[in-house]
């Protein structure tokens, strides 16, 4: 457990450019982000969404903790307003990756992201 913590510590502390793409602007994509929009609209159709959700939070999550000023890209969106935005990118880019989506996404929603925690009322 503490290598782990020792480990996460390490990482956050890297400067973020040596976590970016490569000098051509590639990047891996693992998991059901490699897969088409298609897929993602079947998946949902047949109620078998549940890989894609976990998979589009772990994506949100690593894009609030390595873009700056960034607590949450989301805003006030909440999971499903997240999933709808998602699935309507997805019926008018059926060729396009989950990946691609979730990058659109990012754009989309970059000036309405929230920028800080919400703190509790000081007395």
């Amino acid at each position: 457990m503490k290598f782990c913590k020792i480990l996460t510590l390490g990482l956050l502390l890297l400067p973020l450019s040596s976590l970016a793409v490569d000098s051509d602007g590639n990047y891996a994509v693992w998991g059901v982000g490699k897969k088409a929009c298609f897929g993602f609209l079947k998946a949902n159709e047949a109620g078998d969404i549940e890989k894609y959700r976990h998979y589009i939070k772990g994506f949100l999550t690593a894009y609030n903790i390595f873009t700056e000023k960034t607590y949450n890209i989301s805003g006030k969106m909440d999971e499903n307003q997240v999933l709808e935005w998602i699935t309507e990118y997805c019926e008018e880019n059926q060729m396009s990756s989950v990946e691609n989506a979730l990058t659109s996404f990012t754009f989309d929603h970059y000036e309405s992201r929230t920028k800080s925690a919400k703190r509790g009322f000081r007395r």
